[in-house]
């Protein structure tokens, strides 16, 4: 099978612009602990720089990485952020496009999930079984942060993984 290879970085100016409003928010709360030197003062600016500051932290390295996030190509799907590996498209039945409060995700329908599932942690089994009864699927494509047009990335699934139903060719 010849497939067009779709390979996916993440959205870096969304990245810059959380970095930016994070950094916002770490000053904010330094000149509230400076400016107010009682322990609500201290509690709440500490607060702020702690929490915006982790995700700051956060957001410079996703705006830093460079390796593809997605990749859809001959052999499958690889999702950097699942930690499966690549799943080949004979092992996909089907997907679905969901979004949550404006994040996208391609539900994966897996022919044999109990595979997949073995590939993951024991935390990342639970965070599957919690997806599973929330109705989502047991793996999903997470498309929030990622240059790509949700839409055409499930398109894309669609079409490789019915190459490979029972009975086709």
């Amino acid at each position: 099978m010849q497939t067009d290879r779709l390979v996916v970085a993440n959205a870096r100016g969304r990245y810059l612009a959380l970095l930016l409003g994070a950094l916002a928010f770490v000053a904010i709360g330094a000149a509230i602990v400076l400016r107010h030197p009682s322990l609500e003062g201290f509690l709440i600016g500490g607060a702020s720089i702690v929490f915006f500051g982790g995700g700051a932290v956060l957001f410079a390295f996703q705006l830093l990485d460079r390796r593809p996030r997605l990749v859809l190509d001959d052999e499958g799907l690889t999702d950097r952020t699942l930690g499966v590996g690549t799943i080949p498209w004979r092992d996909i039945a089907g997907a679905q496009l969901r979004t949550v409060r404006g994040h996208a995700f391609v539900c994966l329908h897996l022919r044999n999930p109990e595979q997949w599932s073995a590939r993951l942690s024991a935390r990342q089994r639970r965070l599957a079984a919690l997806n599973q009864r929330m109705g989502y699927a047991m793996l999903n494509v997470n498309l929030s942060g990622v240059a790509a047009d949700p839409q055409a990335v499930l398109k894309r699934i669609l079409r490789y993984s019915a190459m490979y139903e029972p009975g086709r060719g």
